[in-house]
């Protein structure tokens, strides 16, 4: 068989993963398996921990990856009839970590209580229900300003997120 060598990128191109994307003179730009799957992942609440204890406690490897937002940890299991992912961002100013399910259904809430069971953590553990990107998250405790807006100086679209997460979570301080 010949080989077949491949040049090397031109001088003018950045590196593939750095944003903003489509701005630069490279043509290409990469995208993580994460960044690839998540869309479709169905959010079902948030835990006030990280992914490392729940992964040791099912013997799971936690998995480095990133997205629009930043680098993060993420598990992808399934348990007990449900299809799991959890992950958290390194730079969530609030440092939870989000449940997903792989495949939408329709029992999220029994999903959750089954990943508490069988993790032996209790609803203590759950910073809110549902999904922090829309009207559907429930914050499992109340703050007196749990209805502020949240935001931070200088705050960016990347930011917002975060704010939003604040709200549902019931905080809007990264120190509570």
């Amino acid at each position: 068989m010949t080989e077949t060598e491949v040049p090397g990128p031109e001088p003018d191109w950045e590196p593939a993963v750095q944003l903003p994307y489509y701005t630069g003179k490279n043509p290409a730009y990469q995208y993580s398996v994460w960044a690839h799957s998540a869309p479709l992942f169905q959010m079902i609440g948030a835990l006030k921990l990280p992914v490392q204890p729940v992964a040791q406690r099912l013997r799971l490897h936690v998995e480095r990856s990133w997205d629009g937002l930043d680098d993060l940890d993420v598990v992808l299991f399934g348990l007990k009839g449900f299809s799991f992912a959890i992950s958290k961002h390194d730079s969530n100013p609030l440092g939870l970590s989000f449940v997903w399910l792989t495949q939408a259904h329709e029992q999220a809430d029994k999903a959750l209580d089954t990943l508490l069971e069988v993790v032996g953590i209790g609803e203590a553990a759950v910073a809110f229900r549902g999904d922090a990107h829309g009207d559907r998250a429930e914050p499992t405790a109340t703050s007196p300003d749990a209805d502020s807006p949240g935001e931070v100086s200088g705050a960016t679209l990347l930011t917002s997120l975060w704010a939003r997460l604040r709200r549902a979570a019931g905080t809007t301080s990264a120190t509570r």
